[in-house]
């Protein structure tokens, strides 16, 4: 697949801004993340770069539009209580290494 220099320069951004919020300790999440490339966005001089800031923050909200409801549904399709044997192994094996 052929990338556009614009289109590497908003996932470089994204990254960019994904690094700032960890700096901060932040939530990582699209709102956090859309705040984040609009604030570097508000400050951005170069033409390019607030161009693909522009762009990215446009894909970010689109996502968020699209995951709307998402996190509701998946826990009320999530049955935690069967799942709880797969995260947790109640048998060791004899060969099973200890250290």
């Amino acid at each position: 697949m052929h990338r556009t220099r614009c289109e590497k320069l908003k996932d470089d951004l994204i990254g960019e801004a994904v690094l700032l919020i960890l700096k901060d300790n932040g939530p990582i999440n699209f709102k956090s993340l859309a705040v984040k490339l609009k604030i570097m966005a508000s400050t951005e001089s170069d033409v390019e770069r607030r161009s693909a800031l522009s762009s990215a923050v446009a894909e970010v909200e689109q996502k968020v539009k699209s995951s709307g409801g998402m996190h509701s549904d998946v826990r009320k399709n999530c049955h935690i209580n069967s799942m709880h044997h797969l995260m947790v192994n109640t048998t060791q094996h004899k060969y099973d290494k200890k250290h």
